[in-house]
């Protein structure tokens, strides 16, 4: 070879090895690569498999799970991946019972867990136990996320003293809460992200009355203002007479009797069950003020101002009576469906307020909502743990939410901004295109299980808005709109509703489940006379003792007595 070449190959080497530096960049993180050209976040080549006990993970899973482009950063990112399996069933809970008493578990798993009173939890608990998971406690003292799960200022109460660092469990962790907020804000208005739920009146009607609708805010006022519009002898867009107060937009209900008269119900934690001031745990049906509800309605009903069919009519008869503006006020809707953010035709009326003279909405504060834990016969269970915290870091959370960088989002001043096209995804409800062509999350409009899985939330603080696309897509401005015109306050209570504390009483549970409070009042207020209504509410009265009221009422005593943050009482 002579040395013309070899000056020529030599040179091309140089190039070469100038590109080099260039190209490991490329394919590394923001926080670089090691000497092995992997990223700092690497953590080992593997696929993590995921039992899922959510029909909601269950039936969005992408066509090709291991190739979608999330998958694919997530494994240049970490060397791994994520498979969800799910198993349908009757309920999810039944096919955990059956497959972890099978000893058929992968890698890890993961369910629905509000709190600790959730029936997911009567399965998990006795499990752990009997040492069917692994102790997550020596894997999660070095990590960046799950170790503020040894705070006990990081968790809610009921995570902490009675799933993660239950007494019972020695010091132990088995199951680890999922999407736990950064910081507390339950009791912050962030129009953003809020469902403004409740009655609706037609905007058109309340300025032809010159009604401030932010100040009827009790079932009297509620009553007078459906009065006035029976006078007036509105007409929808059919000619006929417009009936003052429909349904529920989801079909009747007496779901929306919490809305029509709140300020007549006993107790404002959403319960049946409250304490009195002399420290008495009662139902609401044995109160007066199940009298109360009965007569508001059947005065309602009788006078013309509500909907015969306000408890049965289905949805599509519903939808059609708010689309030709048929009924004047909706019992029960929110800014978030189409009929409400699409136009200025409804607004909200003010949230009621409850017994007490309140019209803030109640908080328990922090909440969990799922929970995830590694079986005893995983192989390398700290590894699944660095992937867990890895994806509950900033740059995972980035990932899972919103996707690939210049595939599905782009950067704009250091914040994530989705391309039009997923925007156009989620605003038309296509599924299939955001969680097969990009594989992220989108605030669980594609790959929910990715979102299910993380923690330490801090959205407005990670990537400026509170949700994917909430602060760049037009769709639903007046959604939000809405919500910072009428915005409502929160209440922070402890504890968890009574009737959680159930299932801890089987027998009991088992009848308390076969009685209806709500339909008992329905059929109290169709009744035939005000005598027929005082032997249904009697009835039930003694269907509750039969059902063994007491004994649970003997329970809830006990608990409040030995914690009163324990139990939510108002």
């Amino acid at each position: 070879m002579n040395m013309k070449n070899v000056k020529k190959i030599l040179a091309v080497l140089a190039a070469a090895c100038m590109l080099l530096p260039a190209v490991f960049a490329k394919g590394g993180t923001e926080k670089g690569a090691d000497s092995s050209g992997k990223p700092s976040t690497w953590i080992a080549k593997r696929t993590i498999q995921v039992q899922a006990y959510v029909d909601d993970i269950g039936y969005q899973l992408p066509k090709d799970q291991l190739n979608t482009p999330v998958m694919k950063e997530l494994e240049r990112r970490t060397g791994m991946k994520i498979e969800f399996l799910y198993t349908p069933g009757e309920e999810d809970r039944y096919v955990m019972a059956a497959q972890i008493a099978a000893g058929n578990l992968p890698d890890m798993i993961c369910s629905y867990l509000n709190d600790s009173t959730r029936p997911e939890f009567r399965v998990l608990y006795p499990a752990a136990v009997d040492g069917i998971f692994t102790d997550l406690t020596p894997y999660i003292k070095n990590t960046k996320v799950y170790s503020k799960y040894s705070d006990k200022n990081f968790l809610p109460p009921d995570t902490y003293n009675n799933i993660t660092w239950r007494k019972e469990f020695g010091g132990k962790a088995y199951f680890m809460h999922l999407n736990i907020e950064a910081v507390d804000e339950s009791t912050v208005w962030k129009p953003e992200e809020e469902y403004l739920g409740g009655m609706y009146i037609q905007k058109s009607i309340a300025e032809d009355l010159g009604v401030d609708v932010r100040k009827i805010d009790t079932s009297e006022k509620l009553y007078q203002l459906l009065k006035q519009i029976k006078a007036k002898n509105y007409k929808d867009k059919n000619g006929n007479t417009v009936i003052p107060l429909g349904p529920k937009y989801w079909g009747g209900s007496a779901d929306a009797l919490e809305y029509i008269l709140r300020d007549l119900q006993w107790g404002a934690n959403g319960d049946v069950y409250n304490r009195t001031k002399d420290g008495k745990i009662l139902h609401e049906a044995e109160t007066d003020s199940v009298y109360k509800q009965i007569e508001f309605v059947r005065k309602l009903l009788k006078e013309g101002l509500m909907h015969k069919e306000f408890f049965t009519m289905d949805e599509t008869r519903v939808g059609e009576l708010c689309a030709n503006n048929s009924v004047a006020v909706i019992a029960d809707i929110h800014n978030y469906k189409p009929i409400i953010y699409e136009s200025d035709t409804w607004i909200p009326l003010a949230r009621m307020v409850d017994y007490k003279g309140s019209g803030a909405k109640i908080t328990g504060g922090k909440r969990g909502y799922g929970q995830w834990a590694i079986p005893a016969t995983a192989k390398r269970p700290e590894e699944i743990v660095k992937l867990m915290d890895y994806l509950s870091s900033k740059e995972g959370q980035l990932l899972m939410l919103y996707g690939v960088e210049g595939v599905s989002y782009d950067m704009v001043n250091g914040k994530p901004v989705l391309k039009d096209e997923v925007k156009k995804a989620m605003a038309d409800g296509d599924t299939d295109t955001l969680i097969n062509k990009y594989g992220a999350s989108f605030d669980g409009s594609g790959h929910y299980g990715l979102e299910f899985l993380l923690t330490n939330n801090q959205n407005k603080a990670y990537f400026g808005e509170s949700r994917p696309g909430a602060e760049t897509s037009a769709t639903y401005a007046r959604a939000v709109e809405l919500a910072r015109d009428y915005p409502l306050t929160y209440k922070k209570l402890n504890g968890l509703k009574p009737s959680a504390f159930l299932p801890e009483l089987e027998k009991v549970n088992a009848a308390m489940s076969l009685l209806d409070y709500k339909d008992m009042i329905i059929q109290a207020c169709y009744a035939s006379s005000d005598s027929e209504v005082k032997k249904i509410v009697e009835g039930f009265r003694a269907q509750l003792k039969a059902a063994g009221i007491d004994e649970f009422r003997a329970l809830i005593e006990a608990k409040y007595k030995e914690n009163p943050d324990t139990i939510l009482f108002y």
